[in-house]
């Protein structure tokens, strides 16, 4: 039950940027020994990433399609967003 999951299924992890609950290292952590794995981070997002990104969801679409290569490409464009002091 503690142990890490070894696996070579194809999986895919996705954090938000501002997930406080499951960050990027955590994402990266739980990779570790899955083989085929790949982690994307969304830039400006909390904990419920799909909803909130189109990237997000065409990444998903793409790697229930083809697992073994899924379309991250959109992931690179994003920028968090800017934050306007008051």
């Amino acid at each position: 039950m503690r142990q890490p999951v070894a696996s070579s299924i194809p999986t895919l992890l996705i954090s938000g940027s501002f997930d406080t609950l499951t960050s990027l290292d955590g994402a990266k952590a739980a990779a570790a020994k899955l083989s085929k794995a790949t982690i994307i981070s969304i830039p400006g997002i909390g904990h419920v990433v799909a909803p909130q990104s189109p990237c997000a969801q065409t990444v998903i679409k793409s790697f229930l399609a083809d697992p073994n290569i899924p379309n991250t490409s959109c992931v690179g464009t994003l920028k968090p967003p800017s934050f306007t002091p008051l």
